[in-house]
């Protein structure tokens, strides 16, 4: 088995977790790293697993997504109240869908879940992703790992 990561970012991101007792139930923001792990069998003929310069369309989907965007969940009952400031032209909303959050876990699934298919059939199968990492911070990070 053979393996390469790649990290991007810092990502400009804010995000809101509702239900949260905490303090994380306010509008904050991080600048996000991600991190693909790249895996495969058998290299291609160049000795290597993927070529990161094939990631353009994952970078500009990454930014559409996340870049100064306030993630907020599909039922936040907030909701209303922050699409009229987005009206105002004060905040940018990425409503996640209803499968997914807005915190570092969901959203390492909702990068897997677009990501993953458009490499495996880029490559014919012969790579896929085995883990998204996403760092919120320089101390804490959220991973979701397929196992294949």
């Amino acid at each position: 088995m053979y393996y390469s990561y790649k990290r991007i970012g810092p990502i400009s991101t804010g995000h809101r977790q509702f239900r949260a007792e905490s303090h994380c139930r306010w509008v904050h923001g991080y600048g996000r790293y991600v991190e693909l792990k790249f895996a495969c069998d058998e290299r291609d003929e160049r000795g290597w697993v993927y070529d990161f310069g094939n990631l353009k369309w994952f970078k500009t989907w990454l930014e559409q997504q996340w870049d100064h965007k306030l993630l907020v969940a599909h039922d936040d009952p907030a909701l209303l109240r922050l699409r009229e400031i987005e009206k105002e032209d004060i905040i940018k909303l990425n409503v996640m869908p209803e499968e997914y959050g807005p915190g570092i876990e969901d959203s390492c699934k909702f990068v897997f879940d677009y990501a993953n298919p458009i490499i495996l059939n880029q490559t014919a199968g012969r790579v896929w992703l085995e883990r998204v990492r996403i760092w919120e911070t320089e101390k804490n990070y959220a991973e979701y790992v397929w196992v294949k």
